[in-house]
């Protein structure tokens, strides 16, 4: 494999379970804490998580990882580099779990985060439950698609050359 391949597979995969971990832990933690917990320490929980450290982060792992794969993807698909046409299609189910991921974070759970950030601990909405089952599910279904991302990543690098 060309080292150039090999830098941009690293970069690729690497970003991707960066961003595929944050969001396991959320799911296998933070969110399961935060249904034990009262309203009200859940609302400050959610809020504290909107302090945008995960941000700083996870968006420019995220673009890494979507702009190596993109890359990856060009460079195969003009025969600069020899990968195989199975490879390049796996690449392209990872860019599609990477467009999930920025989906499901734009429209969905960010617009939620936004109201929430708002919100004064004295006057939390009675549909709140409602409201953070929403977004775990929509955070649910997000990291799924960070999974299919980084998986289809690694065994595209796994699949060899043309």
């Amino acid at each position: 494999m060309p080292p150039l391949e090999v830098l941009m597979r690293f970069i690729n995969v690497f970003s991707a379970a960066m961003v595929a971990g944050g969001q396991l832990t959320v799911l296998w933690v933070i969110i399961p804490v935060k249904r034990e917990l009262d309203l009200s320490l859940s609302v400050r929980i959610h809020q504290a998580m909107l302090g945008h450290q995960i941000d700083r982060f996870m968006r420019p792992f995220g673009i890494l990882s979507i702009l190596s794969a993109l890359l990856i993807l060009a460079l195969g698909l003009f025969r600069l580099l020899q990968i195989s046409g199975l490879s390049l299609g796996v690449e392209s189910l990872g860019i599609l779990g990477t467009i999930g991921v920025i989906l499901t974070s734009r429209y969905g759970n960010v617009r939620t985060n936004r109201v929430i950030e708002g919100w004064s601990l004295a006057g939390i909405p009675k549909e709140y439950p409602q409201i953070r089952n929403r977004w775990d599910a929509i955070h649910a279904v997000r990291t799924l698609c960070g999974v299919v991302a980084l998986s289809s990543y690694l065994f595209a690098g796994l699949m060899g050359r043309a």
